[in-house]
């Protein structure tokens, strides 16, 4: 460690230790002390110029190596001199070799914290990631770092100033900008270009700071990558722009949007082609005048206009508005569904966009189906007054022919031979069966129910009924029933109806000794709203290929001397089914039985409350 002094520092500590040892020797003289006062006086001076350059110990030694020298020429006869002496040489030694020391270490650690100071500072400044200059007032560039020279380019021993750098169009600005620098002490987001020694113009964007009178710093910022970055965002919003401008433009919807301001800022083709008018003629102008250009096609103008100036004067939104379009000048008659809906992002609070929807198609085919459901109605109710009249008119000779059938059977049986009567027997089943089918087509016919006047139907309840109705047809038969069976919504006589012809069919069709029905319901998360029940027996079964036509009408699949029946119970309860909104199948296998499913709407949970006094 270097622990030399300066000239200054050494000449301080002199100056001080002569006065200290003239002091002394002064109070030495006048205290009659005149030998010791000599004495001392003249080892002061070496001990003082020698402890001068050495440190605490150093300047210990030096002064007891002096004491020792002059303790002879003192005498041995006068102790307190010798003391005093000693004491003082030390203390005088000591101090200005401690002092010495103090200097030393003072002066080492500010050269240390300096040269760190300039080795970071250094490091910082040519590792810099943006270009640095020191300049002058007169903008000369005093030093650079590698990143201004890797970016700019120019000779380093070159003297330049940092109006070279400065793009021709931005000198000027540059030259003010300096000015201002050593007027006011900073720069801040300064945006101008630099001319790179190969002529490349680099954006960039400066920041300074005056560090003295004369001289500042200039930090530059490359925004080449910056400015490609927005010209490519720049690019990418242009083609998002186009793309949604040409994609409304081929809405079949009309489309116009204003702004905060109340004034059109867009119009799509659409609305050219509905009014008849330029579009281009709309933006750019106020709202409600862009609407008068144009209100005028529509059959209710005048009450249309208030409804739209009222919502842009209080900011609502209009949900739905009907406008009827006049053919004429180049346009067609149409029907419109209108919405105006307020903008309410951050950016664009206060704009508006109105909706022309083209319902035109819509409206002829809600009339066309209100006209057919019309003469649907219209069909229905002929075909019911058909079906009663037919199945009155026919019912009366039907039972004229069962009755004398009948009549000839109990009173002339004895007088026929085999074949008369067989042809009597014969006769009456067809009228009885002729009966059954004009019943069946009759209820058949009357099969048409509203959703509205559905009720709550205890299904559990109807099946115990049906079971006791058919006490004499079940005999024999294991009939078993889930105790769940849980309600619905619909028409109570018709779901008893499908439930009755069900296990009716169930008993019909069963071949086994000991027949087995299963009447339950499972839990079928794909029929939602709805429950799915099933009326399953181990009777003769259906082929898979006859699994859609028995729910037709009149479609038996046995000979009719095997089975009674007119052929019409499945499809009567298909009807049923489909008038509360479910469906009914069936699967099968051959020699094992049959399961017909369906659904029926599930009844709303009642909420029973019981209060107790």
């Amino acid at each position: 460690m270097n622990t030399k002094l300066n000239p200054v520092e050494r000449a301080i500590i002199v100056v001080a230790a002569y006065s200290i040892a003239i002091l002394a020797v002064v109070l030495l003289y006048f205290a009659w002390y005149r030998p010791a006062a000599l004495i001392f006086g003249a080892f002061a001076v070496p001990l003082i110029l020698g402890a001068s350059f050495l440190r605490f110990s150093g300047g210990l030694l030096l002064g007891l190596g002096t004491a020792l020298i002059g303790i002879p020429f003192l005498g041995f006869d006068h102790p307190g001199l010798i003391v005093g002496l000693v004491v003082t040489d030390l203390a005088v030694g000591g101090g200005i070799g401690w002092l010495n020391r103090r200097s030393a270490v003072r002066r080492e650690r500010w050269r240390r914290a300096k040269t760190l100071q300039d080795g970071y500072e250094q490091e910082i400044f040519d590792n810099s990631l943006n270009i640095l200059h020191f300049i002058d007032k007169d903008g000369t560039v005093l030093k650079r770092n590698e990143t201004s020279r890797g970016v700019i380019g120019y000779p380093t021993k070159r003297s330049l100033t940092l109006i070279e750098y400065v793009h021709p169009e931005d000198m000027d600005h540059m030259k003010t900008e300096l000015v201002r620098l050593f007027e006011r002490g900073e720069l801040r987001d300064v945006k101008l270009r630099f001319i790179a020694q190969t002529r490349k113009v680099i954006p960039v964007e400066l920041r300074a700071t005056r560090i003295s009178e004369r001289a500042a710093i200039v930090e530059a910022r490359d925004l080449r990558q910056q400015a490609e970055l927005e010209r490519r965002l720049m690019e990418a919003e242009a083609r998002y722009r186009y793309l949604i401008e040409e994609a409304v433009d081929t809405l079949d919807s009309g489309i116009i949007i204003t702004d905060r301001k109340h004034q059109v800022v867009w119009a799509n083709e659409a609305i050219g082609r509905f009014f008849g008018i330029d579009r281009d003629r709309l933006i750019g102008i106020d709202a409600m005048r862009a609407f008068s250009r144009y209100v005028g096609v529509f059959d209710n103008a005048e009450d249309f206009g208030r409804t739209v100036q009222k919502a842009i004067e209080s900011g609502e939104r209009i949900d739905s508005y009907t406008c009827h379009v006049r053919p004429g000048m180049g346009r067609e008659e149409r029907v419109l569904a209108f919405r105006s809906i307020p903008i309410e992002t951050e950016r664009y609070t206060g704009g508006r966009i109105d909706h022309y929807i083209d319902i035109t198609k819509l409206k002829r085919l809600e009339n066309g189906l209100r006209e057919k459901t019309k003469r649907l109605e219209r069909s229905y109710e002929k075909l019911e007054e058909y079906s009663r009249v037919v199945s009155h008119d026919l019912k009366s000779p039907l039972h004229t022919l069962e009755t004398f059938s009948g009549f000839l059977i109990e009173d002339y049986e004895d007088k026929l031979d085999e074949e008369g009567r067989k042809y009597l027997h014969t006769l009456k089943n067809a009228s009885m069966r002729m009966r059954e089918l004009i019943d069946d087509l009759r209820d058949l016919s009357n099969i048409h129910l509203d959703s509205t006047s559905f009720e709550r139907v205890p299904v559990a309840r109807i099946v115990d009924e049906i079971k006791e109705d058919l006490e004499v047809d079940l005999q024999g038969v294991n009939l078993r029933i889930d105790p769940d069976l849980p309600p619905v919504m619909g028409s109570k006589i018709q779901v008893r109806q499908v439930f009755h012809n069900l296990i009716v069919n169930a008993v019909k069709f069963n071949d086994k000794a000991l027949p087995v029905i299963h009447v339950g319901w499972v839990r079928d998360e794909r029929h939602r709203g709805m429950h799915t029940f099933f009326v399953q027996d181990n009777g003769i079964g259906i082929e898979s290929r006859h699994h859609e036509r028995i729910f037709g009408l009149f479609e038996k699949l046995n000979p009719r001397e095997h089975y009674e029946g007119t052929g019409a119970g499945l499809a009567i309860c298909k009807r049923i089914v489909e008038e509360h909104g479910g469906e009914i199948w069936v699967e099968s296998e051959i020699g094992k039985g049959s399961t017909f499913y369906f659904t029926l709407p599930k009844a709303a949970v009642r909420n029973e409350v019981k209060i107790h006094a």
